[in-house]
């Protein structure tokens, strides 16, 4: 029986957004079950960080691509850098990605379109640069992240909520139209987790410590369904939240989102 996740997939896995959060923890989780990564972020310094600990801690290749994911040409410079060192991707990870709280009308339009040029247009041109080869082998995986806010309508967080929709979607429409070629896809969402989303988001209002997940809870979550379902929650209440939403009026889940959200914005 094949368990390790270096015996299921022919390859290193690349992952986006490897700097800090669930990127971190899925590289650390992937180099634990003995495959060798490829760490894409902005941050170099901490992506040389990364990659040094990771090599020294789980004893596989480390290998590191500073590269802005926002930029019309980042698919295609990763992928040259990744055939310059002559390597496989077996797994792909498309965990990049950000959010901003707040009324749409007041946010930095530029920010918006920059977030889904990151939460959308990356991963389907990352997925687009990796999958022929994948298919060729007739082996590999991706991984795309969704979240929570996928199930409803989410005032105030209206750009983040629907690039979430788009990558919940698109994940779950590639494991079905990939399953008879071998690749395994799971569409990942959490709910709020101990990551730098947060504080990046502008959330100030820390929500209680049992709606909290740990990084590397999400990502056991993720790789304990990868290849038996097109999706995953995160968390039993989240799950349970998710469940409910779709059975109501959408036009009753977004204001009772809106209601959620309003507060963390610092609105009264």
């Amino acid at each position: 029986m094949v368990n390790k996740l270096s015996e299921r997939y022919q390859g290193a896995a690349l992952i986006t957004g490897a700097s800090a959060g669930l990127g971190k923890a899925f590289a650390h989780h992937v180099a634990r079950e003995g495959m060798n990564v490829v760490l894409v972020a902005r941050r170099q310094a901490l992506l040389e960080e990364l990659a040094g600990a990771i090599a020294k801690e789980h004893g596989v290749k480390a290998y590191f691509i500073a590269q802005d994911l926002t930029k019309r040409s980042a698919a295609d410079k990763i992928r040259e850098e990744v055939d310059a060192r002559k390597l496989k991707i077996g797994m792909l990870i498309n965990n990049a990605g950000f959010g901003t709280l707040g009324h749409f009308h007041e946010q930095d339009p530029a920010k918006e379109v920059r977030m889904v040029d990151l939460n959308c247009r990356a991963p389907v041109a990352l997925t687009a640069a990796f999958l022929p080869d994948m298919i060729k082998r007739k082996n590999g995986a991706i991984i795309m992240l969704a979240s929570t806010a996928s199930y409803q309508p989410t005032p105030y967080m209206a750009t983040y909520g629907a690039t979430k929709v788009f990558n919940l979607n698109f994940g779950e429409a590639l494991w079905a139209e990939l399953k008879p070629f071998g690749i395994d896809v799971i569409a990942l969402s959490p709910g709020y987790t101990r990551t730098e989303f947060q504080q990046v988001a502008g959330i100030e209002v820390t929500p209680p410590d049992f709606l909290m997940a740990e990084p590397e809870e999400v990502v056991a979550t993720c790789f304990s369904k990868l290849g038996k379902t097109p999706s995953v929650i995160h968390g039993y209440l989240n799950f349970a939240a998710a469940a409910t939403t779709r059975l109501a009026p959408r036009s009753l889940a977004a204001k009772v989102a809106g209601k959620l959200m309003e507060p963390r914005s610092g609105k009264q």
